[in-house]
């Protein structure tokens, strides 16, 4: 086990990934768990926050893999597998990955990742994985597009502890093979419900809508544009889905 064999539980951080990022400065071992039951600051991408009551699961991991900062994008979209896995098996609903980084059941925002990394010399010495779950948060405290929790959804609350540790499975296991290159584009592929669909999409002040094709072996999207162009996102500020 690399994930999870040290688990630092906080009842309350003002951001899981900048303890985790001090912690890795400090020269903290791979794998290292910080868990905390509520963030006053929780962080989201691109710099927005993240909504984090208490009800939530929201962690951070250190892990210092052998990877240039080219590959990050291709990490990050590919942790959304182990993490959809686990809400699959503990809600038995279906969990599906929208790029680049969330997690969506029955339409509404269940979770989502943030990476941040630090380089030296074209390698990465260490990144944080931030991942946030809205395991059994109420529905009024959350913020955002669309966003729902495992309990609105299900009916019943989840044992915080057990989705805990089965989330820490399935992140060890993913990276365990991942690190190996075993983990390829295709198991994302048939847990995403961005592919295939028509999206729209901001860069910058680009707006860009057309139907969303493939993720390539990097991890962007590829967009067949409605002008006819073919786009490749390796980032995006905002994507959604257009249902009209």
């Amino acid at each position: 086990m690399i994930i999870g064999r040290k688990v630092v539980l906080k009842e309350e951080l003002s951001s899981t990934n900048d303890e985790a990022k001090r912690m890795a400065l400090a020269g903290e071992e791979e794998g290292t768990v910080v868990v905390a039951k509520r963030q006053t600051a929780g962080k989201g991408r691109m710099g927005r926050s993240w909504s984090s009551p208490e009800g939530g699961i929201y962690l951070s991991i250190i892990l210092r893999p052998n990877m240039t900062p080219g590959e990050m994008l291709r990490m990050n979209v590919l942790f959304g597998i182990p993490v959809a896995q686990a809400i699959s098996e503990t809600t038995g609903m279906e969990a599906m990955l929208k790029w680049p980084n969330d997690v969506i059941v029955a339409g509404r925002k269940i979770a989502g990742l943030l990476t941040e990394s630090v380089s030296q010399g074209g390698q990465i010495t260490h990144l944080v994985l931030g991942i946030g779950v809205n395991l059994n948060s109420a529905m009024n405290e959350l913020e955002g597009e669309r966003p729902g929790s495992l309990s609105y959804l299900g009916g019943r609350e989840y044992g915080s502890e057990a989705f805990l540790h089965k989330l820490l499975f399935h992140l060890d296991d993913f990276y365990t093979k991942y690190s190996k290159g075993e983990v390829g584009i295709d198991e994302y592929v048939r847990l995403s419900g961005t592919i295939d669909r028509h999206v729209v999409g901001s860069v910058g002040d680009q707006r860009i809508s057309g139907k969303a094709m493939y993720v390539d072996e990097t991890g962007a999207l590829i967009i067949k544009g409605d002008d006819g162009l073919t786009y490749r996102l390796d980032s995006v500020y905002t994507l959604r889905y257009d249902e009209t």
